[in-house]
């Protein structure tokens, strides 16, 4: 079929083959003539394949100007062909030629580049071609007598009739053939372009339905290789080029996936690492891969990226348990805040009635810290379990930082710390300034905590899509991963005196304003708090 496209359709294809083929009959032809000693027949065949090169070269040098009229190429090259081949038969001894089949393959390929009714025109111009050639070649080897033209009889013969008839009978049953061969072709070409043309729509529906799935998909063979990834499952495995993953075992690209698990179609969560570090929860649910006989052939593996559902559940299970913890704290204290009140009034009338000496001062000073820390751990609490008030006026972000840092550097008064404040200030949010410097607070608090030898804290801010970005940056200990996944829950502390209300109250707060918090650290390399808040002009 590729070469009946081309002869139909490749101008320049044609016009090669017809140069080969003609090189191996008549340069053969000419070869043997020339050794059997016959010169000059020899010599025309060698003219006639010069001339089919020369008619070869005119029609590669136009073949640009004769791609727009490919009929009148074809007809014109079929024209030639008849001519040449008669004069190759003729040369060679007309009826006895061994040249006569040329006239066989110009009947063929005009039925195949042109249609049924081209190759019974000419199979009907060689047959007079022909009867016109035997004719001549007869007759100028029949000796005239006072110029009488030769009988029928004395010209055809009973052998001669027979084997003319025989050429052109076998003509007319090619053209016949070869055009009932060259519909046939032509008609099995549409069908399978049409076939082929449904095949590329099927298939191009089959990709972009997998490449618009919302949902990893992954193919496996019966030991676990890979066969297909679509685009989803790609971006979620953090993937971007799937060729590499082809052909490898899905348990090394996926870890907890094994082949003796697949034939359950239950749903299953597994942890999963990508290649830039990022940890994802993943859901995945499997099922068999079956040919048409129903015969297993592999796996489909279908899954989600569920870290941001798990995330959800966790803090959904966070603001249950705030809930109930806001009802406890709110009833806590306000029965606690009557008698601290009470128990601080007492020492103050105590210390006014007692007679002062050392130790009554410093008992005193222990009793008056004291309720002020449990003031303190109650107003906590509040914050924590209460909602946020919104607020609706704006405050400088900035400057609340400044200050925050300013009246923290006095506070802590260790020479072996040193903050570096880069946010700049007009940076304006809706937020409590109150909430937002004990935000600043705990944050900075944490920070210095984590370098009991002392270190740097880098404080910044950046612009992205209408929020501003802080980034608290210290040079501590950095944080275990195991560790960082409950670093934002309540009453959870690695430190030895703590609440572990700080980083709890800093969440809460931030998020109160739209905003959220997310941390960046290893182990030995520092951490990084990123706060998010939305900016307002």
């Amino acid at each position: 079929m590729k070469l009946l496209g081309k002869l139909s359709h490749g101008l320049k294809n044609t016009i090669v083959l017809r140069i080969i083929f003609s090189t191996v009959l008549l340069g053969s032809g000419a070869i043997v003539y020339y050794v059997r000693g016959a010169k000059t027949e020899a010599f025309y065949l060698v003219v006639i394949l010069a001339f089919v090169y020369f008619l070869s070269l005119i029609y590669l040098f136009l073949q640009s100007a004769l791609k727009s009229y490919p009929r009148f190429f074809q007809v014109t090259q079929l024209t030639f062909d008849i001519a040449l081949a008669s004069i190759a038969i003729y040369i060679t001894g007309g009826r006895s030629s061994p040249f006569i089949f040329l006239y066989v393959f110009i009947i063929i390929y005009a039925s195949i580049v042109l249609s049924r009714l081209a190759s019974y025109l000419t199979a009907l111009v060689s047959g007079v071609v022909y009867i016109l050639i035997v004719y001549y070649q007869t007759r100028l080897n029949f000796p005239l007598d006072g110029g009488a033209l030769p009988s029928a009889n004395s010209i055809w013969g009973e052998g001669g009739l027979v084997s003319t008839y025989f050429h052109l009978t076998g003509f007319l049953l090619i053209a016949i053939l070869g055009g009932y061969l060259s519909d046939r072709i032509r008609l099995a070409g549409r069908e399978l372009g049409e076939s082929e043309k449904t095949l590329r729509v099927l298939k191009n529906l089959h990709e972009n339905i997998l490449e618009s799935l919302t949902s990893g998909l992954l193919t496996l063979d019966l030991q676990g290789k890979i066969i297909s990834l679509n685009k989803t499952g790609r971006e979620i495995l953090g993937e971007l080029d799937g060729q590499n993953l082809l052909g490898k075992d899905v348990s090394s690209i996926i870890p907890g996936l094994q082949v003796d698990n697949f034939s359950s179609s239950q749903r299953e969560q597994i942890s999963y690492t990508r290649p830039d570090g990022r940890t994802l929860t993943l859901g995945f649910s499997s099922s068999d891969l079956r040919g048409t006989d129903q015969e297993l052939q592999g796996y489909i593996i279908i899954f989600q990226d569920l870290t941001e559902v798990k995330e959800l559940e966790e803090r959904l299970m966070t603001s249950e348990k705030m809930a109930v913890l806001g009802q406890l704290s709110a009833g806590l204290a306000h029965e606690l805040r009557n008698p601290l009140s009470a128990i601080s009034g007492a020492v103050e009338i105590l210390r006014e009635d007692m007679t002062p000496t050392n130790e009554h001062e410093r008992l005193i000073g222990v009793a008056t810290q004291e309720v002020e820390r449990l003031n303190l751990l109650v107003e906590d609490f509040l914050i924590l379990t209460m909602p946020i008030q919104k607020n609706k006026s704006s405050v400088d972000l900035g400057k609340i930082v400044s200050d925050t840092v300013d009246s923290f550097t006095k506070t802590i008064r260790r020479s072996n710390i040193e903050i570096v404040n880069g946010i700049e200030e007009e940076i304006y949010v809706r937020a409590n300034s109150y909430r937002l410097k004990q935000a600043v607070w705990n944050l900075l608090m944490n920070s210095i905590e984590s370098m009991p030898g002392g270190g740097k804290v880098t404080l910044s801010s950046e612009f992205q899509d209408g929020k501003v970005i802080l980034k608290f940056r210290d040079e501590g200990r950095g944080i275990d991963d195991k560790i960082k996944s409950r670093l934002f829950d309540p009453f959870f502390t690695t430190k030895e005196v703590g609440t572990g209300l700080g980083l709890a109250i800093v969440q809460k707060v931030i998020e109160g304003y739209n905003g959220e918090v997310n941390v960046e650290s290893s182990p030995g390399k520092g951490t990084t708090f990123i706060i998010t808040l939305p900016r307002i002009q």
